[in-house]
């Protein structure tokens, strides 16, 4: 839990310039995702080039790629940081025992709302597994 919040990732101006500074070697300068040069700047957060982008005229005339991420664009100014988001593949993860890690986070939820609502999923559950057999 400690590790959890010390080593927290932080969506911010840093991350953007790392992802922007990525794709213009892969796109304007025509190197491959797997190289050296990007994953210099990519490799030691785990980040991938990855974003919406959309094609537009400035006013001398000239394209210019615009990207960004849409989850982070629209709510990082009101404090939100995507990375607080919990995405998990379920089909991938639970041999691995994500799903269990899951699961403890859930019921660790559940006892800051209200203790009582563990008993509730605990009693549900019993009441599944008695209709089952």
């Amino acid at each position: 839990m400690k590790q959890r919040m010390t080593l927290a990732r932080t969506d911010g101006v840093r991350r953007r310039n790392l992802i922007k500074n990525a794709r213009e070697i892969i796109y304007a300068k025509n190197f491959a995702v797997d190289t050296k040069v990007v994953k210099r700047l990519l490799f030691d957060e785990s980040l991938v080039p990855t974003m919406v982008c959309g094609l537009y005229l400035c006013r001398t005339g000239a394209d210019i790629l615009s990207c960004q991420n849409a989850s982070s664009d629209k709510l990082q100014p009101l404090g939100f940081n995507v990375f607080s988001t919990m995405v998990v593949d379920l089909l991938h993860e639970v041999e691995l025992g994500v799903w269990k890690e899951l699961f403890k986070h859930l019921l660790r939820i559940l006892d800051c709302c209200n203790e009582s609502l563990k008993h509730e999923l605990d009693r549900r559950q019993a009441l599944i597994g008695l209709l089952g057999n």
